[in-house]
């Protein structure tokens, strides 16, 4: 399994054991998004090296969270229900585990940052998940170059205008 595949198993599992089910498409582009993000502004490195986040409609996406729900749901892991969704007014496709998580190789150090935002990240709505994505500093940069012109479809986000969160870099000032 890619590194991408386990996060996405990681990110059911626990919805699991917070009570949700399922989980949707769009929560399943934004979180490993935010996570990105995060990993970059509390460790400076990123979480997902090989991903690439692009900008969308609804805010960033990845066409390799695609292909890993595809590749995830043909091993066997992961399986997928259309289910209608009133409140939205659009089918929900609602991804779970198909049986016990399969074993990932994320050392503990990443399992205590995942299970750090995680439980947050599952409590939001679609509407906050978003508002919480176009909050970020490569969303804001691409916002800037849009200008409330045509949505900028198709291109890379920058994840270079994250910064290290200024705390971080203060707590470890005395060891460098």
């Amino acid at each position: 399994m890619t590194r991408l595949e386990q996060l996405l198993v990681f990110i059911l599992d626990r919805a699991k054991k917070e009570g949700k089910s399922d989980l949707s498409q769009f929560q399943l582009f934004k979180i490993p998004y935010l996570l990105q993000v995060y990993s970059l502004k509390y460790s400076g490195t990123p979480f997902l090296a090989d991903t690439v986040f692009i900008r969308e409609q609804n805010g960033p996406i990845s066409v390799n969270v695609y292909a890993a729900l595809e590749n995830l749901q043909k091993s066997g892991h992961v399986k997928k229900e259309v289910k209608e969704n009133q409140q939205y007014g659009y089918a929900k496709h609602a991804f779970s585990l198909a049986g016990k998580m399969p074993p990932v190789s994320f050392d503990q150090a990443e399992i205590i940052f995942l299970d750090n935002f995680l439980p947050d990240l599952l409590k939001l709505t679609h509407k906050d998940l978003k508002k919480e994505a176009y909050e970020t500093e490569p969303m804001k940069e691409i916002h800037a170059k849009e200008k409330g012109r045509h949505i900028l479809k198709g291109v890379v986000l920058n994840f270079n205008s994250v910064a290290v969160d200024p705390d971080v870099v203060d707590s470890y000032a005395d060891e460098f």
